[in-house]
């Protein structure tokens, strides 16, 4: 298996890998990125250096320094350097999205499903760039709460990109939705019911329900389970925790029901997916 995410054939199994890619004329990364099919997760992109070409023929287009790129779960890949650059300089974050993040990841300009967004403002551009570095920076360490404060600075990365969206109409969350997830999301190992969460914002339990499926797309248990699942895949990858030790990590009491959940959302069991990544 390759391990080297800049070549051809690494597997983008991990929840988050980031990086920097420096194309030359004629070196060894200088190659065209062909992904007909898309990927599982996200990957943002922002040009540093140089100029890239995006797709081909007549809906091909180009990206500069300050250019950032947003492709999609699913969405074709196809980009190399622009013939007319020697050089072309992009970071990059492939990552798979909180639930909540949904209005975050819609920019106002969008080509063949790909988003992007020119010419950001130098200032802006250097406190991208930041992000761009901390963020990999902290996905390579092995540190308590490293997951977490890289998926903070994420977040962050992805608000300052939504704030460079002028144009966009933006839809606010409700309030009381984006209380319930900023809980679930720190309490992802506890048990907690329907009821305890509608008493958190005072709704009804079946209010919240209606709310929540309607502002994010998914029921409660929904998020709650593909939030631990990703949490699981990363657990399975990067630790030598046991796969029963995984499984009350994330909130599981029950191993079999754990696993019965991973293989609905990820096509395998937890044992065969980590012998498939590792």
């Amino acid at each position: 298996m390759q391990n080297d995410p800049l070549k051809p054939g690494y597997d983008f199994n991990a929840h988050l890998v980031a990086g920097l890619t420096p194309i030359s004329k004629g070196n060894d990364l200088d190659f065209v990125i062909d992904r007909p099919n898309g990927m599982k997760g996200f990957i943002i992109n922002l040009t540093v250096k140089g100029q890239g070409t995006v797709f081909h023929g007549d809906e091909s287009f180009t990206v500069n320094e300050g250019d950032l790129l947003l492709f999609p779960t699913g969405v074709p890949h196809y980009y190399h350097r622009s013939e007319e650059a020697e050089d072309w300089y992009h970071r990059w974050i492939y990552f798979r999205p909180r639930a909540y993040w949904i209005n975050r990841l819609k920019w106002e300009n969008c080509i063949n499903g790909v988003f992007i967004t020119k010419g950001v403002h130098i200032d802006d551009q250097e406190k991208l760039e930041l992000l761009f570095k901390q963020i990999e920076e902290l996905s390579k360490q092995d540190e308590p709460y490293s997951d977490e404060l890289t998926l903070n600075l994420l977040e962050q990365l992805l608000i300052r990109c939504k704030m460079n969206q002028p144009n966009l109409i933006k839809k606010r969350v409700d309030p009381r939705i984006t209380e319930v997830l900023n809980y679930m999301a720190k309490h992802l190992n506890e048990d907690f019911s329907n009821e305890k969460l509608a008493e958190l914002v005072c709704l009804s339990p079946s209010r919240l329900g209606h709310l929540f499926r309607d502002e994010v797309g998914m029921t409660i248990t929904q998020w709650r389970d593909d939030q631990r699942i990703s949490r699981a895949k990363q657990l399975l990858v990067t630790s030598n925790y046991s796969i029963n030790q995984i499984s009350r990590l994330i909130g599981y009491s029950d191993p079999l029901y754990f696993s019965r959940v991973f293989k609905n959302k990820a096509g395998l069991s937890p044992k065969l997916y980590r012998e498939k990544v590792m």
